[in-house]
């Protein structure tokens, strides 16, 4: 019955994934089999296998038979973890304690690289281009966290080093595109910033009416999902200055 149970949980995990990149199209698969969700989420499919953390593991599924996953691998990583973000071949973990980086460059079963350690907070993370961009806030499980977005060099995996700190609200969320870094910040709305510079994102917009939650880019259509308390919401990003509003879906309170 357990075992039913675990599989019973793996399908329905692979499908929330699937169903979640779908909505972005296909061009948010790339070549090497990544698939691209949220940064705040516990799941991500990269190169015919699915990863799953927890509060303290790291599971490796082999999903080439999406009716029959297997299990390959749970990896005992710590307390903490919160978050999962896929990177050309490396997987970033976010963790109330810091950023864990594993390498899956010896096959699908992930080996551990480095920490990068802050302070206690909630943290997700993405990467672009050797920098991993982390916010970290206070929030339920985080009373003592600190509200700001670091910046690290992550060119070397195994020792990454801060450059910059930048002072928020309370973020959450994140994701990367081209140039253009997009941050949640909660009730606080949802900030744009420039990092043509990538050490030193400049502020270029701030569209304080929009709860946000969590965001995904779709790089090849320009268009931004948008998760927050109130609903789904999709932009396009054409003009990072000036988002425009394509649909949104509201929730029955957001209705009311």
């Amino acid at each position: 019955m357990k075992s039913l149970k675990l599989r019973s949980f793996f399908i329905y995990t692979f499908i929330i994934f699937i169903s979640l990149s779908s909505c972005v199209s296909d061009a948010e698969f790339d070549a090497s089999g990544e698939g691209k969700g949220g940064s705040m989420t516990r799941f991500t499919f990269l190169k015919g296998y699915l990863y799953i953390v927890d509060e303290n593991t790291l599971k490796t599924l082999d999903i080439a038979n999406p009716d029959n996953p297997e299990l390959l691998n749970t990896l005992e990583v710590g307390s903490g973890v919160e978050t999962i973000f896929p990177y050309e071949n490396y997987l970033f973990l976010g963790t109330q304690w810091g950023m864990k980086i594993y390498s899956l460059d010896n096959g699908p079963v992930p080996q551990f690289l480095s920490d990068f350690e802050h302070s206690f907070s909630c943290d997700p993370v993405v990467v672009s281009n050797s920098i991993a961009y982390v916010t970290l806030r206070s929030g339920t499980t985080c009373q003592t966290g600190v509200d700001r977005m670091e910046v690290v060099d992550v060119s070397n995996l195994r020792d990454p080093r801060l450059l910059n700190t930048i002072e928020m609200k309370n973020p959450h969320g994140l994701s990367v595109s081209d140039t253009v870094l997009f941050v949640c910040e909660g009730d606080y709305g949802f900030k744009v910033f420039n990092i043509k510079d990538r050490a030193n994102p400049q502020l270029i917009s701030h569209y304080d009416s929009i709860p946000s939650y969590d965001v995904i880019t779709n790089y090849a259509r320009k268009e931004l999902i948008i998760t927050g308390k109130n609903g789904i919401y999709q932009y396009d990003y054409n003009d990072p200055y000036e988002l425009k509003e394509l649909s949104q879906i509201l929730s029955i309170e957001g209705n009311e």
